[in-house]
């Protein structure tokens, strides 16, 4: 029989990692990640949303060094501001960013909820590389 000191955390472990998978099939299962899904889905079919996405990809490339040492001009703004909107204004991009901000927020929740249950700041450890490395 092996050390009930070495065998409770495994079975600590072993709870943890069918917890782990629970609440993983459990947000899945959520209207906001199967809307984002559907977001995910339709933005990636819509040429419109596609050529509205690549404009401003490439208006935001040209003006990268301006952006990154703060010397954007302001008509220069003003274009990529213009182009950010017109790329939000294309209905399948404006559903999958509503979707991404619904899922962001269930995934704030829960990262509180989770929080307050291991009594550590989850969300700020699993940025860091987490509790343990």
């Amino acid at each position: 029989m092996l050390n009930p000191t070495i065998q409770a955390p495994a079975q600590a472990e072993a709870g943890a990692l069918a917890a782990a998978g629970a609440f993983g099939a459990a947000l899945k299962a959520s209207p906001e990640f199967t809307a984002l899904l559907a977001a995910d889905q339709a933005i990636s079919v819509d040429p419109q949303a596609d050529a509205a996405i690549a404009a401003f990809d490439r208006l935001q490339q040209q003006l990268r060094t301006e952006i990154t040492t703060g010397l954007l001009q302001e008509s220069q703004r003003a274009e990529l501001d213009h182009c950010q909107q017109a790329m939000y204004s294309v209905p399948s991009v404006a559903a999958y960013v509503a979707a991404t901000e619904a899922f962001q927020a269930v995934c704030r929740e829960t990262a509180s909820i989770v929080s307050t249950e291991i009594g550590i700041d989850f969300a700020a450890n699993s940025r860091s590389g987490g509790c343990c490395g």
